[in-house]
């Protein structure tokens, strides 16, 4: 009995309710998504196309260190196929030029992308930063943009 009481106690603490989805899934969303943006490099490869705009394959394998052109071509093979990036030029110029652009799915990533980026300047700040002081994703990304796009993945109370 008393282990009855102590979890209808807990469910009386908003921090510990259990928060169920109100349509059943067939697979988990997390796990789904994870299958491509888990793989290792992948997040920092849509940062480079998303927010650095580093759009060439050389470019972006200079961009991030350890990262092979080997792996590399695979990640933009795979986001390519999962319809994440696109070629959006030069596969028809010469020399051939290859150029990679966001999809709209792709452009979904990044508001998880700015959530990422708020979680680690909060909770990673000795590693981030070299006054090892965390900072609030305003701080970061003051540009109206990201304001914008913060607001609408409802994490406003991060700036």
């Amino acid at each position: 009995m008393s282990r009855v009481n102590s979890q209808s106690e807990l469910a009386t603490d908003d921090a510990q309710k259990v928060i169920l989805p109100q349509v059943r899934f067939i697979e988990c969303p997390i796990r789904t998504s994870l299958g491509v943006l888990g793989k290792k490099w992948t997040m920092l490869i849509l940062r480079d196309i998303g927010f650095l705009k580093i759009v060439r394959f050389n470019r972006i394998l200079e961009s991030i260190s350890g990262l092979t052109p080997r792996v590399l071509s695979m990640r933009l093979r795979e986001l390519e196929d999962e319809g994440f990036i696109e070629c959006v030029g030069g596969k028809r110029q010469q020399p051939l030029m290859v150029v990679w652009g966001l999809t709209e799915k792709g452009r979904d990533t990044l508001p998880i992308l700015m959530q990422l980026t708020a979680f680690g300047s909060k909770w990673h700040a000795d590693v981030i930063f070299e006054d090892k002081r965390p900072r609030n994703l305003h701080e970061i990304f003051p540009q109206p943009e990201a304001m914008n796009m913060t607001i609408s993945i409802g994490i406003k109370e991060l700036l």
